[in-house]
């Protein structure tokens, strides 16, 4: 069973601590930020539109970064 399970034939996802894109990194700071602006919403009063602005564009860095590390 072991043996089985610490195998090395490339089917298997690799799984460990790898480097981070600053795609990721960005799109998770944006994220982040867009969490951040919902619930500051009525102490600063900015417009509904950024926090949304800033969700889409932290869902395309994530999705672009995920992408580019699957080629």
């Amino acid at each position: 069973m072991r043996h089985w399970i610490n195998r090395d034939d490339g089917r298997l996802f690799l799984v460990g601590n790898g480097p981070i894109s600053g795609a990721t990194a960005l799109g998770s700071l944006s994220l982040v930020a867009a969490l951040l602006m919902h619930l500051l919403h009525d102490a600063t009063g900015l417009p509904g539109a950024y926090a949304a602005a800033c969700l889409m564009t932290g869902g395309a860095l994530l999705a672009w970064g995920a992408w580019r590390n699957r080629r």
